[in-house]
């Protein structure tokens, strides 16, 4: 006699519900006759199916998640490279979470042992972690804490949301929270008073260089002058004399006067290079540093420049 028919497993009508429904657009049935075929016997080829539905009915990242993992771990080669194409086309389209953590009073501090959970699923990305499209559940909780609930919306793919966890401590608690909430960071010692910048230094130190050297060298040309001056009385107020002695000790005063003249000179061309520096130096540094004026000065006995100002 033939043996009877053996009768389908129930993973396998389950799947078979699923494939049916999935192939006329019922997606919530689809997805929720695999998800009881993966419960009564897991398979990569029914995780594939879930992920390929829950991306139909707006769970992104729920779907993205499924293909990572059929990506790394699917023995089979097509259908492994089919579920890294698909993760790749949701990473562009998946809304993402930002989560950000509040206890009362301020405090943008994470306590020890908090938990955050997105849809049911642990967060351990609170600055882009991927969420479905819809509404959906966040939760969080802290011991020591009250546990804390809230929805976030999606609306558009590629959406980018935001949420704020208010911690507050459990009343029912009395005294320290063990574990304690991490410490505040110890407050940074006051920042020392900023160092004036080299630079001013640099341009004040040469504008008082240069204006030194450029009276030192007025003053040079000055004795130069009246040297000059002497030589030309030594013969006489004139510049040819009539005896050798006047004439040898003209010519000595006129080399004096030459001498001087060129000392003069050279302080001069300095003292105006290093002015010019210090002011170069000076007008670039900090303007904090800029409390410096320079103006000349002169008496009826020197002659110079003045700086007024801090230094």
């Amino acid at each position: 006699m033939p043996s009877p028919s053996r009768a389908p497993a129930p993973a396998d009508e389950a799947f078979a519900r699923g494939r049916e429904a999935l192939q006329i657009g019922k997606y919530d049935v689809a997805c929720a006759a695999f998800e009881e075929s993966q419960r009564l016997a897991p398979q990569l080829l029914t995780q594939f199916n879930i992920a390929l539905c829950d991306e139909q009915l707006g769970k992104l990242a729920t779907a993205l998640a499924l293909h990572k993992e059929l990506a790394t771990k699917d023995d089979n080669p097509p259908r492994r490279a089919k579920a890294a194409d698909m993760a790749a086309q949701l990473e562009a389209r998946v809304p993402r979470l930002r989560i950000e953590i509040v206890q009362r009073g301020g405090d943008a501090l994470v306590p020890p042992g908090l938990e955050v959970t997105v849809g049911g699923v642990h967060a351990t990305n609170f600055k882009d972690m991927p969420i479905d499209l819809g509404t959906t559940r966040v939760v969080a909780r802290a011991p020591g804490f009250l546990e804390w609930t809230g929805d976030v919306r999606a609306k558009d793919e590629r959406q980018r949301v935001k949420v704020t966890i208010k911690l507050e401590r459990d009343p029912a608690i009395s005294g320290p929270v063990e574990p304690e909430v991490a410490p505040k960071p110890t407050p940074a010692e006051p920042a020392a008073a900023p160092q004036r910048s080299v630079r001013g230094k640099l341009g004040v130190a040469a504008v008082i260089g240069g204006g030194a050297a450029i009276a030192s060298g007025i003053t040079f040309g000055f004795l130069a002058r009246s040297k000059w001056h002497d030589a030309r009385e030594v013969c006489g107020g004139g510049t040819t004399c009539t005896t050798q002695i006047d004439l040898d000790r003209g010519q000595a005063m006129v080399d004096q006067a030459r001498s001087r003249g060129r000392i003069a000179t050279a302080l001069v061309v300095a003292g105006g290079v290093l002015v010019t520096t210090g002011v170069v130096l000076w007008v670039t540094a900090p303007k904090a540093e800029r409390s410096l004026a320079v103006a000349p000065a002169a008496s009826s006995s020197s002659v110079g420049l003045a700086l007024l100002g801090r230094f």
